[in-house]
Parts: structure tokens; C-alpha cells; sequence
């Protein structure tokens, strides 16, 4: 008789739906393809980066089927001391009796729901959460590894200690990508035998092949255009400034050219001043944050997906690039950055091509030789989609339980 409990996993992250980003989708979907009464998550009410309440949360953990538990916040919002002794008041007066909180909470439901695993998802501001559930509950901790928590200095250059101590205490590591599994050896000098590739996936229930959508379309009028398109984040390591450089040369060779960006981040005035630098307004359109429900549709509606990241000056660059499986489950030939996990996501020659996400000359020749080409882009669309209909979130769900539970059994 196998007296080894069953696995049940609490998920710890803010950044989860209707949040955008990679691993929101990442987590969201490990959980929606685990076995019943194996996940569940804890995540916020409201958004870190601005403080306000997060829209539509509601909706989203009515629908899940799985348990979602919100609080207010899942870290102390950033406030700026103005000496040492008003930092120490901080601490004592904000930061301790708010950890203090949350960790009621995380017990409340640790107990309540037997979780006997703690996946974590933000390094630094969610690890103690993990080590105290394993000190007073005796929950295996696995901390969920993109990428540029890892190789980014700026950001964390306080951190860095804090950073290899957590990984080092951690039962397991998840790691999207290869580049990320030699990241956390080279950077973090982390025991490789913690680390556990798990790539991400893509929902190929979801994003699949099909025409263009005429509501797209009609809506930013680009009816009878050649689509280009980018959706992320708008931030500097995606490569959308330089796509604008680029954009002038694209139009010489196809000049009913069209850039729909997808997103919403701080580096959009920067991309602005580059589209009113040149002149580009009837070229480019943003479309801001897109729903849910209609990311498919701009998928469909483009000729070609791209987004040729690159690695910044202080390491910051992709961990994987969910996007380019998800570009490639709706048929569709991908443009990625030769930086980072992007080199694993997208097959070079194969799936699409990989240019260096600082030359604008590349990123143009790489355009016109994909749009006007249309046995080349065909074939990588075929490529594409049968490699994204190999990487579905239940095989990568099943890989995460399965390590889950080899856990809680102690074989790991």
C-alpha cells in the first residue's frame, strides 16, 4: 500500500492573471492542466507596479478550475527612505507587520488545504515565504526560474546574496530553458542537481491555425496590409525600437507594411518619440493591453511574428519567449533575437529566424526576406506548428507534478 500523500502544490506569485506577462501564462497554465486537487495559487488583489487594484480578478478566479486565493499584496510596496534611521522606521513600522500578515495568510491556507509543496515565483520577494512554510509546515520548497531574475545585475545588485542563498536552500529549480539552467550554474553557482528543465509550453487548444480576423482588421484599418507583429511588454529588451528602425527600409521593399505592437509597459514614450521621429504613424499602430480572448485573432491576423530581443547592459534578456510557440501554434513564421532562451525557442532556418536584435539592417533583411518569400515563410510555418503542437502545457504540467511528487516521496 503506497502511504505517500497525494501532491498538492500551492503556486506563491503576483505576477498571475489577468496580469500579462510570460509567466503569468506559464503558471496559470501548469495549474489549469494538473490533476484535480493538485494546485493552487496565492496571488494578489492588487498590482505591485501601480498600487491600484488589479481588474477583473474576479472573473478570473470564478472561472479557474482550481482554488485561487487573493490578498491585498504579496510584498510591501516600495517606499522611498530618506535616511537610515526613516528606513529603519520603515521596516519596523510597515514592512515587518505586513510579512507578518501575509505569512497568516499563506499559513492559513497551507493548512487548510494540506499543500505539502510551495512553488515560488519571484525569487527575492517571495523565497522566505517558502523556507517559513518548510520550517513550520514541512513543505518542499521549488522556486520557478525564467531567466532575467537570475542574469539582470541593476535590479537586484543589492540582492545578489539573497538570490544564490534562496536557490541554494530550495528542494528544487525549475529552469525554462538551457540558458537558464547555465545562468543559475554560472551566476548563481546553484547545484546542478537541483535544476530541472521544464520549457515552456504553449495552449494548443487555444492558439491554433485560422484566418485573418476582419474585426482586427477593420478596427485599426489595415484591411488589405502586410502584418508585422510584436506583443509583450513594452520594455527595452524586446527589440521593438530597433524594429522601428528598421521599419523605414521594410517599407522601400513593401510598402503596404503595417507594425501592430501588442502590450503595455514604461518604454512606450521612447518608442513614441521614435515613431514621430520618423514619421511612421501610418505604419505603426499600438493596440495597447490585448484581451485575453483576442490575443489569438492578432496572431492570426499577421503575416510574420517577430520580436528580436536582445540581451541589455546589465544581463537583462529573455529567459525563453513564450510568444514565438504561440506564434508558431497559429501557423505562423517568428523573427527572435539571437540573445538568451530565444535561441531555443525559435529554430533558426527551421521555425524562423534569428537575427542580432541590435542591427536594424538584420532585423529589416530578415522582414522582407520572409514576407517576400513565400515558400521559405510556408515551410517555416509548418515547422513552426508542428513544434509547437509538441511543447503542450499538459506534458509540461505532467513534468512539474511529476517532479512534485517525486518530492514528497523524497527521491529528489
Amino acid at each position: 500500500m503506497n502511504d505517500t500523500p497525494a501532491v498538492r502544490c500551492l503556486f506563491i506569485t503576483s505576477i498571475f492573471p489577468p496580469i500579462n506577462g510570460g509567466s503569468a501564462v506559464v503558471y496559470e497554465n501548469l495549474c489549469r492542466y494538473a490533476e484535480q486537487n493538485s494546485a493552487f495559487v496565492l496571488s494578489c488583489k492588487r498590482d505591485y507596479s501601480s498600487g491600484k487594484e488589479i481588474e477583473n480578478w474576479q472573473d478570473v478566479d470564478a472561472t479557474a478550475p482550481y482554488p485561487i486565493f487573493r490578498i491585498d499584496l504579496l510584498r510591501p510596496l516600495s517606499q522611498q527612505s530618506i535616511s537610515r534611521l526613516h528606513s529603519l522606521w520603515l521596516l519596523i513600522a510597515n514592512d515587518i507587520p505586513q510579512k507578518i500578515k501575509i505569512f497568516y495568510q499563506v499559513a492559513k491556507i497551507i493548512r487548510a488545504n494540506k499543500i505539502n509543496v510551495v512553488c515560488i515565483g519571484e525569487l527575492i520577494s517571495g523565497s522566505w515565504l517558502g523556507l517559513m512554510s518548510r520550517l513550520l509546515f514541512g513543505c518542499k520548497v521549488i522556486n520557478y526560474i525564467h531567466g532575467e531574475e537570475v542574469t539582470t545585475t541593476t535590479t537586484y545588485l543589492l540582492y545578489g546574496k539573497n538570490r544564490k542563498f534562496y536557490l541554494n536552500q530550495a528542494d528544487a529549480i525549475v529552469a525554462v530553458s538551457q540558458f537558464t539552467r547555465q545562468a543559475l550554474t554560472d551566476i548563481m553557482d546553484t547545484d546542478p542537481n537541483k535544476i530541472h528543465i521544464i520549457e515552456n509550453g504553449v495552449d494548443i487548444h487555444k492558439f491554433v491555425p485560422g484566418s485573418k480576423d476582419i474585426s482586427i482588421l477593420q478596427k485599426h484599418n489595415i484591411t488589405h496590409k502586410k502584418i508585422i507583429f510584436t506583443v509583450g511588454r513594452l520594455i527595452q529588451r524586446k527589440g521593438i525600437d530597433k524594429t522601428l528602425y528598421a521599419l523605414p527600409e521594410i517599407i522601400k521593399s513593401i510598402p503596404d507594411i503595417h507594425y501592430l505592437i501588442g502590450g503595455t509597459g514604461e518604454f512606450r514614450p521612447q518608442l513614441d518619440a521614435i515613431v514621430d521621429e520618423l514619421n511612421l504613424h501610418d505604419y505603426v499602430t499600438f493596440t495597447g493591453r490585448i484581451a485575453d480572448d483576442d490575443l489569438v485573432k492578432y496572431y492570426q491576423s499577421c503575416d510574420l511574428f517577430l520580436m528580436p530581443n536582445r540581451e541589455l547592459a546589465d544581463h537583462d534578456t529573455e529567459g525563453f519567449g513564450l510568444v514565438f510557440l504561440e506564434a508558431n501554434a497559429c501557423e505562423k513564421a517568428v523573427i527572435g533575437g539571437r540573445a538568451g532562451g530565444a535561441v531555443e525557442a525559435v529554430k533558426d532556418q527551421q521555425t524562423g529566424i534569428l537575427v542580432d536584435g541590435y542591427q536594424e539592417q538584420e532585423i529589416a533583411n530578415a522582414v522582407i526576406s520572409l514576407l517576400n518569400n513565400d515558400e521559405q515563410r510556408q515551410a517555416m510555418q509548418q515547422e513552426g506548428l508542428k513544434t509547437a503542437l509538441a511543447a503542450s502545457w499538459e506534458s509540461k504540467s505532467s513534468r512539474f507534478f511529476d517532479l512534485c511528487k517525486k518530492l514528497v516521496q523524497g527521491d529528489q
